[in-house]
Parts: C-alpha cells; structure tokens; sequence
C-alpha cells in the first residue's frame, strides 16, 4: 500500500476548554469588547460554526483577527482555516501559510503539523522536505500522531531525513500506541519484514490485526498471509493482546 502524506480534516476551528466559557453569550460578547483575547477567540469560533449564534464568517473573522493582533496562537490558526478552506474568505493557501506560520512560531501543535503538511505537498509553499520535516519533528515532540506518523514516513523514504529505519519504526510505534490506525498498519510491516527492528511475525500480526479492525486496506491480507507462517498458539496469543490493546497517549 502506498502512502504519500497522511492528512487531518483541516475542518474543524479550535477553541478553549467549554469549561472556560461557561458564562452566558452576553458575558462571553463583553469580555471580548474589552479585549481577551481568549474571548475574542470563542466568539470567532462561535461564529464560525454557528454555535449559539448564526453562523457569520464576517463576525469570524472579526473577532479571530481581534484575538490574532495580541498574538493568540488559536486565532491565527482558525485565520488560516478559514483561509484554507475558503470559509467566508476566497481560498488562498499562501495566505493560509502566512497565518499558520504565525501560529506554529508560537508553538501551535495543530499549525505546526499542517505547516509540515503544506511543505510537504507543496500546498501554499513551495515543496521542502527540510522543513515539513522541521514542523513535523515539532508537532511530533508534542505527541501530535499523525506527525509522529509523517516523521516516520520522511525517516523510511529519506526525504527531510538521511534514510533511518531506526527512527521511523521509533516514530510509527508512538502514533501506532495512540491508536492511529495507519502507524499501526506500518509498524506491522516493519516486525513482518523486519525492517528497522528485528523481525517478529508475531507482534507484526497485532499490530497488523489492530490496523484491520480500524479498516486499513491490505492489513487482512497481510494477516491471512502471516496466518501461513505462526502457530495456532502464536496466532491465539496474538489476537488475545490485539484484543486487550488500550491506546497509550505520548
């Protein structure tokens, strides 16, 4: 199965913890007049998804480009979503990169990973592996998977990285332990081949069983094949942990 990059649905706008803005829209619409930022914020999200208030992009943008000009992080990511995915603006990704930029300089986890993801693509930017792999790393270093994911991918193919299987199998099994079903997918490939580990048909099918129940293509027939090759009691034992498996978060 043949993989390029690995994307998030960029669709959804971030907020604070709903137990932050508890209070009713009338208290949430005068903290933000008087300037906080987080405020400001939480309306612009409000806005955005229609939530308690009509859906309006203009009142979005708004209050995101508010929160944005004192330097909040989320603003300025929600300001490239809406940029990327031409929510009440034309699309624009150089745009999008702009404030995605500003937001992942500021240690965004969110941004970081889609900054690596343009690069990566050449969405927006001009394509540079060096970098998608620089906000990869960083994004990863946070425990973003699906960059723990990407990370391993540039180690294997060698693209942002010098060729390093080590690594990759390194940064497969932190997604993989989160529960992302292609990290799993590709750590069982790694103990099924042994590549970057050594080779364990057994480990490789709970990996791979865990990558199956999650629907990953090719994952059933890298099972059946494995089947050929363990023992009953290997197999049983096998399916036993894929069963007990409980995501860890890193």
């Amino acid at each position: 199965m043949q993989i390029k990059w690995i994307k998030v649905a960029l669709v959804f706008f971030l907020s604070y913890s709903p137990t932050l803005w508890a209070e009713t829209l009338d208290e949430l619409i005068h903290q933000a007049e008087k300037g906080v930022s987080a405020a400001q914020t939480e309306l612009g999200t409000r806005y955005a998804e229609g939530n308690g208030v009509p859906r309006d992009f203009h009142m979005a943008e708004k209050w995101f480009k508010a929160a944005a000009d004192q330097g909040n992080a989320l603003a300025e990511y929600n300001i490239g979503l809406m940029y990327a995915h031409g929510e009440g603006v034309p699309i624009n990704l150089k745009e999008a990169a702009k404030w995605f930029l500003k937001a992942a300089e500021r240690g965004d986890v969110p941004a970081q990973f889609t900054l690596g993801l343009m690069y990566a693509d050449g969405d927006g930017l001009p394509r540079h592996y060096d970098q998608a792999a620089k906000w990869f790393q960083l994004a990863a270093d946070k425990g973003h998977p699906t960059a723990q994911l990407n990370l391993g991918l540039m180690y294997m193919r060698g693209e942002g990285q010098v060729v390093n299987e080590e690594q990759a199998v390194h940064w497969f099994t932190l997604a993989a332990e989160q529960g992302d079903a292609l990290a799993q997918y590709h750590l069982g490939l790694c103990y099924s081949e042994g590549t970057g580990v050594s080779k364990d048909l057994q480990e490789a099918y709970v990996w791979l069983s865990l990558a199956a129940a999650q629907r990953v293509p090719n994952a059933h027939d890298l099972l059946d094949t494995l089947e050929t090759e363990l023992s009953a009691k290997q197999i049983a034992d096998a399916q036993s942990r894929a069963q007990a498996w409980q995501p860890v978060l890193h």
